[in-house]
């Protein structure tokens, strides 16, 4: 059932329709067809009058006349109604407006549209990906970026990466550089998607094509210069992995809590802890961050130096007041001291409050979890997810 505020808006919306299209009657040239609306208006509001609103907009729907200045009434309540969730009423008012005849060309391009976003909303994909998809190649301007944004998203829905990332390519144009630019991360992504499965199926030089394919369209791919790095750890090429896990800090620093672990498990890989805490001192120098800290403190507590460990993470606690920082303080001198019941509440408490933390959080639109995610789950934005910490 429609609520009263929406029939009231549909209701006047549909009124103004009648009386345009009455004006407009007289002017046989603006008018795709023609009837009297006279009863199915009062039809219409009988149902209305006895609450009975879904009976009422249909009628009202079905009788209005579509011309030159009714159409857009039409094409604002299918929109409306699509919004509302009334994915069905929207379909049937697209499909009609489809069935006059005398519909300019334009006209029924718009009303393509519309209806294929009607399609979107209800799931039924395939239906709307045809439509796009004709459209996409009669049009031009506005119109066919449209279309192929939209077919855009039903790829990457479908995970129809290389379909998607044609769709991208098609956007690129001089008129609309700095959306192409946009998209040129998104098409990225895609090839990253690629080049993710390919790994999983140990297709290797798959993989490494869509990377590089990746790279190309962004150079500043965190995400490519990750699944290289771990190509080349599952290759046993820990000297290759290390130099693309070095890259991410310039690409995006942000990103610092996700390449430590791994630059320690390739330089351990290869013996050579002296030169890992050389590079990590670098890259503390150069990006303070919490991760480069604890990795250099472990360093210190591994060679029995507890006490060195403490006063470094300490030194760092104002400079980078993370929750990780604070609990590996708290930890080390609760090994040191593990008779002091203070302490042990205070690490305790630490603990507690990173267990309700996100690790992860998009910049876009808030969303946070404990798993990194490439889109975003809110708000369906590639690359704006990144580590809390």
């Amino acid at each position: 059932m429609l609520d009263w505020r929406l029939f009231v808006v549909l209701f006047l919306a549909i009124a103004f329709g009648y009386f345009m299209g009455r004006r407009s009657s007289s002017r046989d040239e603006d008018d795709f067809s023609g009837s009297s609306l006279e009863p199915h208006y009062i039809k219409g509001l009988n149902y209305f009058l006895n609450d009975q609103p879904d009976e009422a907009i249909d009628t009202f729907i079905s009788a209005l006349d579509v011309n030159s200045e009714t159409l857009e009434t039409h094409l604002a309540l299918g929109s409306l109604l699509r919004k509302r969730g009334e994915v069905g009423r929207a379909i049937k008012i697209h499909q009609n407006l489809l069935a006059r005849p005398g519909l300019p060309e334009a006209r029924s391009q718009q009303v393509q549209l519309e209806l294929a976003r009607d399609y979107m909303k209800s799931g039924l994909l395939d239906r709307a990906e045809v439509l796009l998809q004709e459209l996409s190649e009669i049009t031009t301007g506005l119109m066919k970026i449209n279309c192929l944004q939209h077919l855009i998203e039903i790829y990457r829905d479908e995970k129809e990466w290389l379909k998607g990332i044609e769709a991208v390519s098609r956007l690129s144009s001089k008129r609309f550089y700095r959306l192409s630019e946009e998209w040129r991360i998104v098409q990225s992504h895609f090839y990253c998607e690629l080049a993710q499965r390919s790994l999983t199926k140990t297709e290797y030089l798959d993989c490494r094509k869509y990377i590089k394919a990746a790279m190309a369209a962004d150079k500043g791919s965190v995400r490519a210069s990750l699944i290289l790095a771990e190509l080349e750890e599952r290759l046993g090429q820990y000297r290759e992995a290390i130099k693309s896990l070095k890259q991410v800090p310039f690409q995006d620093p942000e990103f610092m809590p996700e390449i430590i672990p791994r630059l320690v498990n390739c330089y351990k890989q290869q013996g050579n802890e002296q030169e890992l805490k050389v590079v990590l001192e670098g890259l503390l120098e150069s990006h303070s961050n919490s991760a480069v800290v604890l990795a250099l403190a472990e360093i210190m507590a591994r060679h029995n130096n507890k006490a060195e460990s403490i006063q470094f993470i300490a030194d760092h606690v104002e400079s980078i007041p993370t929750l990780n920082v604070v609990r590996a303080m708290l930890s080390l001198q609760l090994e040191s001291e593990n008779q002091n019941l203070s302490l042990g509440m205070a690490e305790a408490a630490v603990s507690n409050l990173q267990k309700h933390r996100p690790r992860y959080r998009c910049y876009s639109c808030g969303f946070g979890g404990k798993q990194m995610h490439w889109l975003c789950p809110g708000c369906k934005s590639w690359g704006t997810v990144k580590p809390t910490e």
